[in-house]
């Protein structure tokens, strides 16, 4: 181990944004403990703060400048803090962040992540700002713009992860997709897939470090293809390399682009049990105009013919998806094209945003953000409204019959309402089906990282409510015991 202090340091981290941002936190947490930092909760407490951060939406830019903003002061009681913000944000607004909040010592872009814990150091040694980010998409050529954003998964550091039992792994990074409203293409860099070989390598030492379910992770998961040894990988043929890594019970993949969903992935999905069956395929909108502005390179008919063939190759999949409502010059016609699509759907949850303008995008640099925000407001409450009746409706169908449930512990009631003593012999647990519905019943929080019926007898419209399956078995004395599946 590489410690370059004589006693552990604190390190704070926040992470905000998506899946692929909670999985660069563990990696760079990971890499931090092995230069001496200790993790803690108290940011009052750290000689080191880095803040994660997410440029998808603009909510996001602004919790993190706030944050920024109550730390201009920190320094005074620790003068030898380090403050750094890494993530997309870094890699957008790179000087900016420096202009705007003057106390940051290093500004950090997605690309050079595994240079953190030399950052810190030189910074905490020479009181100097430091600059780490890669090029521009038009700064160089494809090959020279890939190569200087680099995939960071050396380390992986188990307590940043949402359970013991569950891990992301990434297997893509960047798009090249360019949608009109979306900066990822520019925080994140070319599309670039990951060794099949390294995948199945991590995967087998998430097994050995007690993982039961691993989530792929990529901009656009299912257009991976890496070829190695003289074979093309699709997502299919990886699915199938990892599926029978022992210990491994639950493999999902997010999220997925409409046109790459194959006919080959659909079968994988449908052959290989181990893998959910749910998919997360975003429309974003139900107008074939509001699409081609977006510049998401599919129609509605196309959309709508992936929906068959999954539903046939895949009976019972469910499918969630996400909707931008808002978008430039979109008419109320347009917004019911939408509703109507989520309908049809029925998915199994959206995730439903406003649009707001993100600099650097074409749709901020050519088009109007023209919709009043009372109407952005209104459309989004009447889809969300209808959304949430859908997946009540649909969670409904769950009652009375029984789902396998992988545990993935104490439920946030549990946690919240003190309820948490792992050593109880029974406490509200939380779980998810193979088809990704979330389970709450009552259960020894042991149960934790396996697979256990429930009977469910109550839903709401984000969560199935049941209580364990038992059955009975013949003991050696003939009586009949009661056991938990």
């Amino acid at each position: 181990m590489n410690q370059t202090n004589e006693h552990n340091q604190k390190l704070y981290i926040e992470t905000v944004g998506c899946q692929m941002n909670v999985l660069d936190s563990e990696l760079v947490v990971g890499a931090m403990r092995q230069h001496g930092y200790e993790l803690t909760e108290d940011i009052k407490q750290a000689d080191t703060v880095l803040l994660n951060t997410c440029s998808v939406r603009e909510h996001a830019e602004h919790k993190i400048y706030s944050q920024l903003g109550r730390m201009k002061f920190s320094k005074r009681d620790r003068p030898n803090q380090v403050i750094g913000v890494m993530g997309c944000m870094a890699q957008k607004d790179q000087d900016l962040i420096f202009k705007k909040a003057p106390h940051v010592d290093i500004v950090v872009g997605t690309g050079q992540l595994g240079e953190i814990p030399q950052l810190v150091d030189e910074a905490r040694s020479n009181r100097e700002r430091s600059l780490a980010v890669s090029l521009g998409r038009r700064d160089g050529s494809r090959n020279e713009v890939a190569d200087s954003f680099e995939s960071y998964d050396p380390l992986r550091d188990p307590e940043m992860r949402p359970s013991p039992f569950q891990a992301y792994v990434r297997i893509m990074i960047g798009c090249d997709k360019f949608c009109t409203y979306c900066v990822v293409p520019t925080t994140r860099g070319p599309e670039q897939s990951r060794p099949p070989s390294h995948i199945a390598s991590e995967v087998r030492t998430l097994a050995a470090q007690g993982v039961k379910e691993v989530t792929l992770l990529g901009q656009t998961v299912n257009s991976y293809k890496h070829t190695e040894n003289g074979q093309l990988y699709r997502l299919s043929e990886l699915l199938q390399l990892i599926h029978d890594t022992d210990g491994i019970d639950r493999i999902k993949f997010v999220t997925n682009y409409p046109r790459d969903m194959t006919v080959d992935l659909l079968e994988a999905v449908r052959d290989l049990p181990k893998v959910a069956r749910y998919l997360h395929v975003p429309a974003q909108s139900g107008c074939d105009d509001v699409l081609k502005r977006m510049k998401r390179g599919y129609t509605i008919k196309d959309y709508r013919e992936m929906m068959e063939r999954i539903n046939s190759i895949v009976p019972g999949c469910a499918v969630s998806s996400d909707f931008i409502v808002g978008f430039c010059d979109e008419t109320d016609e347009s917004f019911e094209q939408s509703m109507e699509l989520i309908r049809e759907c029925r998915f199994k949850n959206s995730f439903i945003f406003k649009y707001s303008e993100r600099p650097g995008t074409k749709a901020n640099e050519r088009m109007p953000d023209n919709i009043p925000e009372n109407v952005k407001r209104e459309r989004n409450n009447a889809m969300l409204d209808l959304q949430n009746a859908i997946s009540e409706e649909d969670n409904a169908e769950f009652v009375g019959r029984e789902v396998e449930v992988l545990v993935e512990g104490l439920s946030k009631q549990a946690i919240k309402s003190g309820d948490a003593d792992e050593n109880a012999l029974k406490a509200q647990l939380v779980g998810r089906t193979d088809c990704d519905r979330i389970v709450v019943f009552e259960g020894n929080p042991r149960l934790a990282g396996s697979l256990t019926h429930v009977d469910v007898h109550d839903c709401t419209a984000t969560t199935l409510i049941g209580s364990i399956v038992t059955r009975q078995i013949q003991h050696g004395s003939g009586e009949l015991l009661p056991i938990l599946s």
